[in-house]
């Protein structure tokens, strides 16, 4: 029988909350009694190293990747001794609380202004593609490119505006809208970013994964576009088909522009994966990231 004297850890998970109108990452470490440990942080991560304890938790690493924590980890070094790990991608303010209960909690509370810093002097454009009389790619059930691509604008929109970025969406319904008209958004509004999203479709069904194409005549495109694609693939686990020129972005000239294609909607496991909402929540959580590490990075 485990001894009672020792603390449990029970479990172990974050999120990100919002109060007073802003954004904070949260770390919940749920316990049987109060934790007795020590603390130490770098740039790169905060270490808790908790006496007396034992974890009834996996013990391997937990990706999170919100925009500031990247991963946490639970390590049982002795019998009697625990290592909390919380890689962060950003050195940032944070308390601790403790909360009596069952389970008994520790919060971990990090200040996520820096992302404010990063996002509000941006303008972004935020493309649907398709519309309209053009469907674009279609389904082997009967999902369709056009209501996909609107979805994920209107989820991207939704990360980028919390944390005060400038957004403009080319369209807010179904309806036809020339490339010109998208473009002159992007001109009109002098945006420093334009994000187009749409889904890849080919005639052979067994094509799989995500592609992003990018503007070859604006400086930091292809970076940008690599950095999207990496980050996106992250929260949405499909591998990286292309990174690819798209000869049709540089009409925008200087504006750094992509398309990010997440999934193939001719697949037949990708456009499952397309009705869940939740997909389309990580599409944009990546794309917020890959948004993030070009401009902060």
């Amino acid at each position: 029988m485990p001894d009672q004297r020792l603390t449990q850890i029970t479990n172990f998970w974050s999120d990100v909350f919002e109060k007073d109108g802003r954004q904070f990452s949260r770390v919940v470490i749920e316990s049987t009694y109060p934790l007795s440990y020590q603390l130490s942080s770098t740039t790169a991560s905060v270490m808790m190293s908790i006496r007396r304890a034992r974890a009834n938790i996996n013990y391997s690493k937990t990706e999170v990747y919100d925009g500031l924590i990247n991963e946490l980890a639970v390590r049982q070094n002795e019998a009697e001794n625990i290592t909390v790990e919380i890689a962060i991608d950003y050195e940032a303010p944070f308390t601790i609380n403790f909360s009596e209960g069952i389970p008994a909690r520790t919060v971990i509370v990090f200040d996520r202004m820096h992302l404010y810093k990063v996002f509000s002097s941006l303008k972004i454009v935020i493309d649907p593609g398709h519309g309209g009389d053009d469907k674009g790619g279609s389904g082997p059930v009967d999902l369709l490119e056009k209501n996909v691509a609107l979805i994920l604008a209107e989820q991207t929109k939704i990360y980028l505006d919390k944390y005060g970025a400038q957004t403009f969406l080319t369209r807010k319904i179904d309806q036809n809208l020339p490339l010109r008209n998208r473009f002159n958004l992007a001109f009109k509004n002098k945006a420093d970013l334009f994000i187009s999203l749409h889904t890849s479709y080919d005639k052979n069904p067994e094509v799989k994964g995500l592609s992003v194409g990018y503007n070859p005549a604006a400086a930091g495109s292809e970076k940008l576009a690599g950095l999207i694609a990496a980050e996106v693939a992250r929260k949405i686990k499909r591998d990286i088909r292309e990174i690819k020129r798209d000869s049709q972005l540089t009409a925008l000239k200087n504006i750094p522009g992509i398309i990010v294609e997440p999934v193939t909607i001719s697949n037949y496991v990708e456009e499952g994966l397309l009705r869940n909402p939740h997909l389309y929540e990580k599409v944009a959580l990546g794309i917020f990231n890959g948004v993030k590490e070009h401009f902060y990075g």
